[in-house]
């Protein structure tokens, strides 16, 4: 039984029965969206109509796989991750033609190379093949372009991620996470009113996510309105404290500030819970050559370094140190190699501001161009 009430006048506008097996549970959710549209009058587009047509019978134990993967990838953390892959591989497994779950894999590796989990072009590929495979067997799936957008963004094919993250928002203009990719294509490419306005619109579609609420930070983060930023990085630690991205960059715009104790205190819970991620022990690198201790900035640096040879550790982390510290020429050999392993963090190159330090060197310049970051 679905039933449409009104909730300021307490009234039915509307009731039906409806009696499918589970596996026709994706052709009961067009029905009855369908039905709920014309109830209430909504205007549906050649686009939605087209996506309510689709009859998909589907596999009742895949699935529920699916969605336990989904549900799971949103803690982004590396077990979370890793759990929900294991989610999204069990779904297609008994259903090797899920476009849904295909999806889902393929945003587990986005995610991957995000958050430095994985070597980047390695996670990246894997992400792009998996939304190919998605979008191969349904062309629908705004979830499928949206990841893929994020995938073209980080190989820094800004042109084809805008076109990519268009296409989602046209299939599912309800889709925060394309809001979100856009913005930061937005702010790495210095167009900051933009970038707001698009963090701000995926953060109204699912207000309880704490990977948008973080969003939104970085986009005033990247615009240097620090102060702002922290409002934002606060809202995302209250909805999830295990959440180290958010307490890490909590702490850069603390850092910003001259806060360091404040700071310091929310790298080293950010390093708490962040596992072999290595983004708050960059921070910590940083806040110390901030501070002016350059000899602990020194051994930190060495200690991340020496550890690529048995984790993954950024060599786009490893170049903005140097470049904190005044070693001009390192800081442009280890942005080198970033670029030829395909570091996520090349993005934002234009708008980092620790790489201040060495923006004004010609060799900068040619860095942006090499990366294709000035063509948009």
């Amino acid at each position: 039984m679905c039933r449409l009430v009104s909730a300021q006048r307490d009234e039915m506008l509307w009731s039906d029965r409806y009696d499918r097996d589970l596996e026709d549970i994706l052709a009961l959710q067009s029905d009855v969206a369908g039905a709920v549209a014309k109830e209430i009058a909504i205007l549906v587009t050649p686009v939605e109509a087209r996506q309510l047509a689709r009859r998909q019978e589907v596999n009742a134990e895949a699935h529920l796989e699916y969605l336990k993967g989904k549900h799971t990838a949103e803690a982004t953390s590396p077990q979370a991750i890793r759990l929900s892959l294991r989610h999204f591989q069990r779904a297609l497994k008994l259903d090797p033609g899920y476009a849904p779950a295909w999806a889902g894999v393929a945003g587990c590796h986005h995610t991957r190379a995000a958050r430095g989990m994985a070597p980047p072009a390695e996670a990246c590929a894997q992400a792009r093949a998996a939304a190919a495979t998605a979008l191969e067997l349904d062309d629908s799936l705004a979830f499928a372009y949206s990841v893929l957008g994020g995938v073209q963004a980080y190989e820094r094919d800004l042109p084809g991620a805008v076109k990519s993250l268009r296409k989602a928002i046209e299939l599912n203009p309800g889709l925060a996470q394309a809001y979100a990719v856009l913005g930061r294509i937005y702010y790495c490419t210095e167009h900051h009113a933009d970038a707001q306005e698009s963090m701000f619109k995926a953060v109204g579609l699912d207000p309880l996510s704490m990977i948008l609420h973080t969003g939104v930070g970085d986009a005033y983060y990247y615009a240097r309105d620090y102060e702002i930023s922290i409002d934002h990085y606060g809202k995302a630690i209250r909805l999830d404290p295990r959440f180290d991205g958010a307490h890490t960059d909590l702490a850069r715009s603390l850092e910003a500030l001259g806060r360091f104790d404040e700071a310091r205190a929310e790298y080293e819970a950010g390093r708490q819970l962040a596992g072999a991620v290595a983004g708050p022990s960059f921070g910590l690198a940083h806040l110390e050559a901030r501070m002016g201790h350059e000899t602990e900035a020194r051994r930190m640096l060495a200690e991340l370094t020496a550890a690529r040879a048995q984790r993954v550790v950024s060599a786009w982390g490893i170049g903005a140190v140097h470049a904190s510290l005044g070693d001009v020429d390192e800081a442009f050999r280890w942005l080198g190699i970033a670029m030829s392993e395909g570091a996520t963090g090349l993005i934002y190159l234009r708008v980092h501001p620790r790489l201040d330090p060495i923006r004004h060197d010609p060799r900068f310049a040619e860095l942006v161009a090499r990366c294709g970051l000035d063509r948009i």
